[in-house]
């Protein structure tokens, strides 16, 4: 058995060229936190600081992701983020200001789901990530809309299958469970992961498969910028092709 007790939601970043995000509430189990430290340690080469209070680091922490092919992603471990962060709570708006720079989210949940303090209610990884999605919504509306990936930690806890199936039933059916919370903890807009990756950051389970996924994510966009690029320029060069080198078509033609 596992003991919810008194815990805080933190929120920490991941950098790259392109600035990931990594954010996620916290829960005390049988673990000090809800494994964004850890996670962060089994990603990359650094050693943060793991407590169980709101403000485990006051300075980032940076670590980096290593691939075969020699590239990097840099991994900053950011201060926190509680609940009420948009109203510069637990130095919300010094967060927040890190996530309106960042090109690509990464939530990061406990399976189990979280409690944020003894009289309040217990909320599951679909509630927690939904009040964090407002968070940001709250901040600023359009932060939600950035591209996500989520990753739902300690699998290695009983039950943790089934409590991942009904998070992803749940993440694919939004609306049918917003009785869960109230109308005004409920984001306006649904948000669409582009990964759900089920990890243990104690024991590493899905750590490959999240490096993968992140990597793939960051590619897509950097492809896609590429293109769009590549669209630009095509576009600049037809429209500076002189009008006397032009030739028209059809009956009207001049020879």
């Amino acid at each position: 058995t596992h003991t919810h007790t008194h815990t805080h939601t933190h929120t920490h970043t991941i950098i790259q060229e392109h600035i990931d995000f990594m954010i996620s509430p916290s829960i005390t189990t049988r673990f000090p936190n809800a494994g964004k430290s850890s996670l962060l340690t089994a990603l990359s080469h650094a050693k943060p600081q793991i407590a169980s209070y709101a403000f485990t680091t006051l300075r980032p922490e940076i670590g980096k992701v290593m691939y075969e092919d020699h590239k990097q992603i840099s991994v900053a471990d950011l201060p926190g983020l509680i609940e009420g962060a948009h109203m510069n709570r637990g130095m919300g708006h010094q967060f927040l200001k890190h996530v309106e720079r960042t090109r690509q989210l990464l939530f990061v949940v406990d399976v189990c789901g979280f409690q944020l303090a003894s009289k309040t209610p217990f909320r599951s990884a679909f509630e927690a990530v939904q009040l964090l999605i407002k968070e940001l919504e709250l901040y600023k509306e359009d932060l939600p809309c950035k591209p996500a990936v989520l990753v739902v930690n300690k699998m290695d806890l009983p039950d943790a299958e089934d409590k991942l199936s009904k998070l992803q039933e749940q993440l694919l059916n939004p609306h049918e469970f917003s009785h869960l919370l109230p109308d005004d903890m409920l984001p306006k807009n649904n948000m669409v992961f582009r990964h759900v990756v089920p990890i243990s950051a104690a024991t590493g389970f899905g750590i490959a498969h999240l490096k993968t996924c992140i990597r793939q994510s960051l590619d897509k966009d950097a492809s896609m910028a590429t293109d769009s690029l590549h669209r630009d320029k095509l576009q600049a060069l037809r429209g500076a092709v002189p009008a006397k080198n032009t030739l028209t078509w059809g009956p009207t033609a001049s020879v």
